[in-house]
């Protein structure tokens, strides 16, 4: 095992939280290393939206976000269970740029590159160095098997949502995490001088009755990105079905298998796909129902940052912004920590940075989105429940919509 240098700052996962955190730091003329289990940042295929907030002008520059997007809507299109009533249009007010995510994360590392931070690709975190259940660094395996640690004030842990620290410090991940298939294709049936706006389309608990009658309520998504390619998906919502009877939690291959069928069969989503060609298809999770109850681990010296703390806009099931603020505000509170480039862990210090960061705007942003998404699936998903439900108060439904927006 080697050792190597001492960071203030050590950056798990190059997605946009950890880079944002990586240039907030290193602006700040902190010491900071990012580490990455891929070859490069963000290595999974994506698209992505997001609105336009100032965070992104000080991250990427004055207007970037605005020059790379080719889509920009600002209504969500909503379809009732087996498209059967109008669609509901409700304006979210704000236009949302769709983009490449390579675009972006490239982008960004270049932005961090040339602050001075330090990126060390392909190497994988196997475990946080402890002592005194206080978290010193992290050791990691690189390219060649071989093992080494890195020493620092702060770890944050911004590794999504299978996060290596919030396993080894026993996080629970089961109750907040839905299940999710992204996929990509190029060619799709779409006009997007028709149809440039999300849709999404309620698929309540059996509703699939021929094929996963106990199947739990989710939602099945497309987002025109530009020309004829769109990202889209089904995600499962969680936050309710646990404690709903008629549900029995799917596996991976029953997951695909009604995916596939939704593709081929369910009216209207299906339309999309007629001679697509798909780039990307996987299953993933993504955590939308709810947040991790402490961000910072153990004792001290590590906190966890974004998806790795279901810290995700619940409402829009997003956690690009909401991840990058979070990362922002805690650099913040933790660099004015630093004494004579130390920072002392401290329980009162812990309590202290707790008590800010659930003061900020952002954090009370995020609670507030799981207390609605939380009614709202109440009402439609389990109040309501079948698809006869459903879109007999479908005009009740989007009249919610539109307020929650």
């Amino acid at each position: 095992m080697k050792s190597s240098d001492f960071y203030n700052y050590i950056i798990v996962g190059a997605g946009t939280a950890g880079l944002t955190a990586a240039i907030v730091a290193a602006r700040k003329g902190h010491s900071v290393v990012v580490l990455e289990k891929g070859a490069m940042a963000g290595p999974k295929p994506r698209g992505e939206s997001m609105a336009h907030y100032p965070l992104l002008d000080d991250i990427l520059g004055e207007g970037y976000l605005q020059s790379i997007a080719e889509v920009k809507p600002s209504y969500r299109v909503y379809h009732s269970p087996g498209d059967i009533k109008p669609v509901g249009n409700v304006d979210v007010h704000t236009p949302y740029y769709f983009f490449e995510w390579r675009t972006l994360i490239d982008h960004m590392v270049n932005i961090a590159q040339t602050l001075g931070v330090t990126f060390l690709f392909n190497s994988e975190v196997r475990e946080p160095i402890r002592e005194s259940n206080v978290c010193k660094g992290v050791t990691y395996q690189n390219i060649s098997g071989e093992t080494h640690t890195l020493s620092g004030n702060v770890v944050l842990a911004c590794d999504g949502y299978a996060s290596i620290f919030g396993q080894h410090y026993h996080v629970d991940y089961s109750k907040i995490h839905c299940p999710i298939v992204k996929f990509l294709g190029k060619d799709a049936n779409i006009d997007i001088e028709k149809v440039s706006s999300p849709q999404f389309y309620f698929i309540g608990n059996g509703d699939l009755v021929d094929l996963a009658p106990n199947f739990p309520p989710a939602v099945a998504y497309v987002f025109p990105i530009g020309g004829k390619n769109i990202e889209a998906g089904m995600m499962l919502r969680m936050t309710k079905a646990f404690s709903m009877k008629s549900v029995t939690i799917p596996t991976d291959e029953e997951i695909m298998e009604v995916w596939g069928n939704l593709k081929s069969l369910y009216p209207g989503f299906s339309e999309f796909f007629k001679g697509i060609h798909p780039e990307y298809e996987a299953l993933t999770v993504m955590p939308n129902a709810g947040m991790v109850e402490n961000f910072i681990l153990g004792e001290g010296g590590a906190i966890l940052i974004g998806d790795s703390a279901g810290f995700v806009d619940a409402n829009g099931s997003s956690g690009l912004y909401f991840g990058m603020k979070m990362a922002e505000v805690w650099v913040n509170l933790l660099s004015e920590m630093f004494v004579e480039n130390q920072l002392e862990w401290t329980l009162k210090n812990r309590k202290y940075l707790t008590k800010q960061f659930n003061k900020t705007e952002v954090y009370k942003t995020i609670k507030t989105s799981y207390k609605l998404i939380g009614l709202f699936e109440w009402v439609i998903f389990q109040k309501l429940r079948t698809a006869k439900r459903i879109n007999r108060f479908w005009k009740v439904i989007i009249w919610l919509l539109k307020v929650a927006s």
